[in-house]
């Protein structure tokens, strides 16, 4: 089969032009647009550079020509120029940030296109006289690259400023830090002694300059420390803050007794390199959002019949009474009524059943299904806040955070006692050998014992962790996640959409054997219908030649029938072709004259490796799997699951979150699997939440991480990867320890020197770091 020269997808359907082969008819258009303004060097950037056009655009951004949504997207506007901000979560490679930035010579009306790629995001700047917000986003759209634009984005953003906060508190703390160094030179060199007030001077600078280290650079830690004490607690800022302290008063106290020049380079050294810690612990991925609601689910505009003309109105302008247009594919935003059109309605996204709903005049839509097929019109009875999708969200659940202690909060407790019995042991001692020297070595042994090297294993262990799993598919939302999946003892998995490929059912037909005038004139009936099961099969049948079909009739939710050569043929339930029998399994029948030959069968088809994945993950771990689905395919399923499998079906999102809060009450440490909106409360309950998607920048449930669909049987290995970090931190932990008994060898002996503190602190903390990013590299290499 051949790629597509443009997407290098494989090509069902081959178009040929120009010497090359597309996939499809806007594949090939795209094609003749970069090079009709010259612009083929897309293709020779990269390797895999073009994206397919997702369909046809027209009519999907004319919202964009209201005032109400141009407001507020459009950040800039002065005269004839404006700016706004797309994100294009196509933008994969160097050949995508390059043709969005020639965007000017694709449309004189667009002035300057600018490419954030790690958010995904092109500012566009353009001539509103030449060209209109729409047409903009009509022109991403058409060359491969539809701006994805949402309620959330529409609303007001909730804007995260810790990252900025941070890189602000680096630049300072780097910047004392560097200069107090270079003050502090002479001291290293043993220079001070021969000029006092040179010496007096650069003391007085390093401290002015460690001023805001410790206002602004120690602030956090030392906040950190001070709520945990006062709730009789130790986390890893405790230890962390008895260090700074002791190391910044014994510093100010030889600067202003002039009895020494302190220690204000390991001071700021040791609070640069914390900050930069917590600044690697804090890097994700920019462009994916973690916390998705039913916001990031609703379209922000939709289609209101007002007699007999439509208009394109905000989504929360929608009340009661209202008719909507909800077209092919289209989400039904609220609960309403059916009132003219077939419904086909795809609930699979809400509540977990695969099957599509047929709905008749007069049925009840709830928001969140998608309507396959042909247009329908609908009388809304909700408003959107108060629909069945919303109030998934009315769950205390999703206000209650997960709290779990990390390995760094319990080691700090011991660590904190143990260093504070060794400072008191060594005061004591010198106590009675050297009174004087007694506080010296007291301070000393809390100096060098500061457990910087062990605050830097985690967030560069884990950090370079959760960079490795973005590599292989699997999107972490921060380093906490990863000393949980460590402790998983069940894995529950959804099954539609989870275990199960998305709009990849597997047809087989049951029945007696069809031949070629068979299919030919199923093929000539079921061509005839807009339902999705009849186009599956019109599909399967292509190839298959067309017949005429006479007195074509088609009952809603029943079937379709017609005179085929004289003979008359059926398609559709089993009532409707006259089966009396009927199971569980989705079924399409076929009758001829009043004989029922059989039915194409419909199941799921599941994803490559997953019997291998539940045959490594049961050795280890408990695997249920929950389904809104019927038990239809219990038996297939029995067939892929190891014994011991735990099967529920007709699970209804509350069901859901009930079972996994059950597991739980019963020991279990729980990652839960899913995909869909009823998935939504079980991820927030479950220790462990991942959401499975194909497509990483689509809608998925707010959750702990999100895993790409086709990395699935990999998670065996994620999780044996996650316990090998832990077990990096764990040796780190023993190499730092090292340190800090060779540090307070010198300590306790009474010859902590500026030097030594200045060589010592700094190269633990390095080296560690070193350490951990080389073991994690090597192992996450095998992934």
């Amino acid at each position: 089969m051949s790629t597509c020269f443009h997407c290098n997808d494989s090509c069902q359907e081959e178009i040929e032009f120009d010497d090359h082969v597309f996939c499809c008819a806007g594949c090939k258009m795209v094609y003749e647009i970069l090079n009709g303004k010259e612009l083929k060097k897309y293709y020779s950037i990269d390797d895999n550079p073009g994206v397919r056009p997702n369909g046809n655009v027209k009519g999907k951004y004319n919202y964009l020509d209201i005032d109400e949504f141009k407001d507020k997207l459009v950040f800039f506007e002065e005269g004839d120029i404006a700016k706004v901000k797309f994100f294009l979560p196509q933008i994969h490679c160097s050949s995508c940030l390059w043709l969005l930035e020639r965007l000017p010579k694709i449309h004189g009306g667009v002035i300057q296109s600018q490419v954030d790629f790690v958010k995904k995001e092109v500012t566009i700047t353009y001539s509103k006289s030449e060209i209109g917000l729409r047409a903009l986003a009509e022109l991403c759209a058409t060359i491969g690259y539809s701006p994805k634009i949402t309620l959330e984005d529409y609303g007001d953003k909730k804007v995260d400023r810790t990252n900025k906060r941070l890189i602000i508190l680096i630049g300072l703390t780097g910047f004392c830090f560097g200069n107090i160094m270079l003050i502090s030179f002479p001291e290293y060199l043993g220079l001070g002694e021969s000029d006092r007030n040179f010496r007096q001077l650069f003391s007085i600078l390093n401290f002015v300059l460690s001023i805001p280290v410790l206002i602004f650079g120690a602030r956090d830690y030392l906040v950190s420390a001070y709520k945990a004490v006062r709730i009789k607690t130790i986390n890893i800022d405790v230890p962390i803050s008895i260090g700074i302290i002791a190391l910044y008063a014994r510093s100010v106290y030889e600067i202003v007794s002039q009895t020494g020049a302190g220690y204000m380079d390991s001071f700021a050294g040791l609070i640069f390199f914390l900050l930069i810690g917590k600044w690697f612990q804090h890097q994700t991925y920019a462009s994916i959002n973690f916390e998705r609601d039913y916001e990031s689910y609703f379209p922000i505009s939709v289609s209101r019949k007002k007699q007999d003309e439509e208009e394109i109105i905000a989504l929360k302008s929608v009340l009661v009474g209202d008719r909507l247009v909800i077209r092919n594919n289209e989400l039904i935003p609220t609960d309403c009524i059916l009132i003219k059109g077939n419904g086909n309605v795809d609930y699979s996204f809400v509540s977990g059943e695969s099957a599509i709903i047929q709905k008749n005049t007069g049925d009840k839509l709830y928001a969140g299904g998608r309507q396959e097929g042909t247009s329908i019109e609908v009388e809304v009875i909700k408003e959107v806040q108060n629909s069945y999708l919303t109030q998934l969200w009315n769950n205390p659940i999703f206000d209650k955070e997960k709290v779990s202690i990390s390995l760094s909060d319990k080691i700090s407790r011991y660590f904190t006692f143990v260093i504070l019995g060794v400072a008191l042991l060594g005061g004591i001692v010198w106590y009675f050998i050297d009174p004087a020297e007694s506080v010296f070595v007291v301070t000393s042994v809390l100096i060098v014992a500061c457990p910087c090297a062990i605050a830097l294993s985690v967030p560069f262990t884990y950090g370079n962790g959760i960079r490795i799993f973005g590599r292989k598919g699997f999107y972490l939302r921060s380093t906490k996640v990863i000393e949980p999946m460590t402790e998983i003892t069940a894995v529950v998995f959804d099954k539609t959409g989870t275990i199960t490929e998305n709009n990849a059912l597997e047809i087989h037909w049951q029945g007696k054997e069809l031949d070629e005038a068979n299919n030919a004139a199923i093929y000539s009936l079921v061509s005839h219908s807009s339902h999705p099961l009849s186009r599956k099969i019109t599909q399967l049948l292509k190839n298959s030649s067309e017949k005429d079909v006479d007195s074509l009739k088609e009952r809603l939710g029943e079937g379709i029938s017609g005179t085929i050569e004289g003979e008359e043929w059926k398609v559709g339930n089993a009532l409707f072709v006259g089966e009396a029998t009927a199971d569980n399994q989705t079924r399409v029948y076929i009758s001829l004259k009043g004989e029922v030959l059989g039915s194409f069968v419909f199941s799921n088809s599941y994803r490559e490796g997953i019997q291998a994945l539940f045959a490594s993950l049961s050795k280890t771990k408990n695997i249920h799997i929950l389904s809104g689905d019927n038990d239809a395919e219990l038996e297939a399923l029995k067939a892929i699951s190891p014994a011991g499998t735990i099967f529920n079906f007709n699970q209804t999102p509350e069901d859901k979150l009930i079972y996994i809060a059950g597991l739980q009450a019963r020991g279990e440490r729980v990652m839960m699997l899913g995909d869909g909106l009823n998935d939504a409360g079980a991820l927030q309950q479950s220790q462990v939440g991942i959401s499975v998607v194909d497509d990483v920048y689509a809608f998925s449930p707010a959750s702990d991480g999100i895993l790409s669909g086709n990395k699935l049987a990999a998670l065996a290995k994620y999780l044996n990867f996650a316990s090998y970090n832990k077990r990096v931190v764990k040796w780190s932990y023993a190499f730092s320890l090292l340190y800090n008994i060779i540090g307070m060898i010198f300590a306790l002996s009474g010859s902590l020197t500026p030097l030594v503190a200045a060589i010592l602190m700094p190269l633990s903390s390095i080296s560690v770091v070193i350490l951990v990013t080389l073991l994690t590299n090597l192992k996450g290499r095998g992934l």
